[in-house]
């Protein structure tokens, strides 16, 4: 999928948010400046969540309650699976909330088996592009939403 720019991004965002249940987790996979802290803003946005969204790469994670609540992790700083499982994030990813990830792949193994991945790379200073994999039947029911959004847009 291509982002034109952040209106894009914070379009594709809300539109997830409003599909989130309890229990699903997004992994936000790409380098500095990809665009997967505005997309996760946007994300609260689309779950009515009012709280204003910040970077978590100093608190590892930001919880923002509401009726479903938002687990904000960014794991950016965490060494590897053992550092994050010793921080309690498995236990808050069986929780009930929406989990967002930021830098995933440092943590893959603590992953659940249900979950959507988002590759964010950089095309040039306002585009971004985004694989999307679903992992597990939840993870394949958002991939297939995604895949329906993308084609409305076209």
């Amino acid at each position: 999928m291509r982002l034109n720019g952040v209106e894009d991004t914070r379009a594709f965002g809300r539109f997830l948010g409003e599909k989130m249940e309890p229990y699903d987790v997004l992994a936000l996979i790409g380098d500095l400046g990809t665009g997967k802290t505005t997309f996760v803003k946007a994300l609260a946005e689309g779950m009515g969540l009012s709280s204003d969204v910040t970077s978590a790469t100093f608190t590892i994670v930001n919880i923002y309650q509401g009726e479903l609540p938002l687990y904000h992790f960014d794991v950016y700083r965490l060494k590897d699976d053992m550092e994050f499982f010793e921080m309690g994030g498995e236990d808050l990813m069986d929780d009930g909330a929406v989990c967002a990830i930021e830098w995933a792949d440092r943590i893959e193994a603590s992953l659940p088996e249900d979950y959507l991945a988002l590759y964010f790379k950089r095309i040039d200073e306002t585009t971004r592009s985004v694989r999307i994999e679903g992992f597990g039947a939840r993870g394949k029911e958002l991939e297939r939403e995604v895949m329906r959004y993308e084609n409305s847009r076209l």
